[in-house]
């Protein structure tokens, strides 16, 4: 049989059939892959965001440890030691004298020349004022 110009072809109910199968198939396949990329590119976001944070932490952590090098050299110099010395454990050099003042700590330091006495902190302990009482004194007193 031959076709005539015209005419529009017949479809078996087999390729009607087969043709919204596969394209519900074919979708399916689509929205599976879709998710699945999805879903690794959250977590590929999610594993670069850590590696950020965690490259943050390690600078953080060597700043700190390079302040910690510095305080360990400076807590190790003769200067230091000898000043420990001298204000904790009362050392003092041959010759010295030890004036000892009450109200003071051991380790206040002394401001100026060698003949100036007077000393920076006194030991009696500063009672901390609240907000409120920080704001009165800010208006009312001078």
């Amino acid at each position: 049989m031959r076709r005539q110009q015209g005419a529009t072809p017949q479809r078996s109910w087999r390729t009607v059939v087969r043709l919204p199968a596969f394209l519900i198939i074919n979708l399916a396949l689509l929205f599976v892959i879709g998710i699945s990329t999805v879903r690794e590119s959250y977590r590929g976001w999610t594993v670069d965001h850590e590696i950020t944070a965690l490259e943050a932490q390690v600078d953080s952590l060597e700043g700190r440890k390079l302040q910690l090098d510095s305080l360990t050299k400076e807590l190790a110099s003769s200067d230091r030691i000898e000043y420990e010395a001298r204000a904790r454990l009362g050392r003092k050099k041959p010759g010295e004298r030890v004036i000892v003042l009450e109200g003071y700590s051991a380790t206040a330091t002394w401001s100026g020349d060698a003949g100036e006495s007077a000393l920076d902190t006194p030991t009696t302990p500063v009672r901390p004022r609240g907000n409120p009482q920080r704001w009165w004194s800010y208006f009312f007193n001078s």
